[in-house]
Formats: structure tokens, sequence, C-alpha cells
């Protein structure tokens, strides 16, 4: 009995080790590390690709980059296909954003354009969502970041 059970923990902790490796080598192959332009790049990839949902979740909004986003031929396609896309920000008040009437203006252009906006108090998390089936989580706010001002360099898991 004894040694059944020796063997058995040694078979599993032989498992483990190799599980271990394929786990850290499917996160190596599955994973790239984006700047703000190979970000962006990709993003429109995985836009043209989208069928169901985009989830943005980007605190804080900048018009420049909201409008660029905005004009990007890929948005306006999945709209046209009806994806839903969902852009979660701060609101628009003194304690949530710097430029509160900036902020506004944004989430009116977002909603404008069919985008869902859902306004959440205190958070700081930036991250892309498409289809459940890609995620994007980072340092950099897809809806304001703006790539003279970002010093040090953000970026983006993908």
């Amino acid at each position: 009995m004894v040694n059944m059970l020796r063997r058995f923990v040694e078979e599993r902790m032989r498992k483990g080790v190799v599980l271990k490796r394929l786990r850290e080598q499917f996160f190596k192959a599955s994973t790239k590390i984006l700047d703000f332009d190979q970000f962006f790049t990709n993003l429109r990839e995985d836009l043209a690709k989208c069928q169901s949902h985009v989830v943005i979740v980007s605190p804080f909004l900048r018009r420049e980059t909201v409008s660029r986003f905005l004009s990007y031929r890929e948005v306006n396609d999945a709209l046209k296909r009806r994806v839903k896309i969902i852009a979660v920000v701060r609101p628009a008040s003194a304690k949530e954003a710097e430029e509160i009437s900036e902020q506004q203006e944004c989430i009116n252009l977002l909603k404008e354009k069919g985008f869902k906006v859902v306004e959440k108090s205190k958070f700081h998390f930036k991250a892309v969502i498409i289809d459940d089936s890609i995620i994007y989580v980072g340092s950099i706010n897809a809806l304001s970041i703006i790539s003279l001002y970002y010093v040090p360099a953000d970026y983006m898991l993908r």
C-alpha cells in the first residue's frame, strides 16, 4: 500500500512539473507585450474581426483620442455589423476627472456614435475585452492616451 501511494505521489509530482512548464510555454506563446503603436495596430485588427461585443475600460477620456478612435474604419464597420461597444469610464465630475467638460464632451461623442457608456466612479483599471476571447490589460487608457504624453512608456498585454 505504501509503495502504491509513493508511486501515485511521485507520478503526480512529475505531472505537476510538466503541467507547470506547459502553462508557462502557453503563456509565453499566447501573450504579447505591446507598446502604444503596437497596441492600436493589434486592436484595430481585432476590431475588424469582432463579432459580438467590445468592452473598453478607460477611466479618462481625451477629445483627440476619442475622435481618432471613432474615426477608425474598423470601429465604424463593427458598429455597422451591430457589434455592441461598451465604454466604461469615470463620470464627468470634479472628483473623477481632471477636465470635466472634456470628459463630458467625450461621453456625449461616444453615446452619439452608438456606444453604450457606463460611468463608474473611483477606478483606474485599463482593459479592452473583445468577444470574451481577447483581452488587453495594462497601463494604456485606450480612449485618452496621446503618444506624446506618455513617459515612461505605457504597455498592454494581449
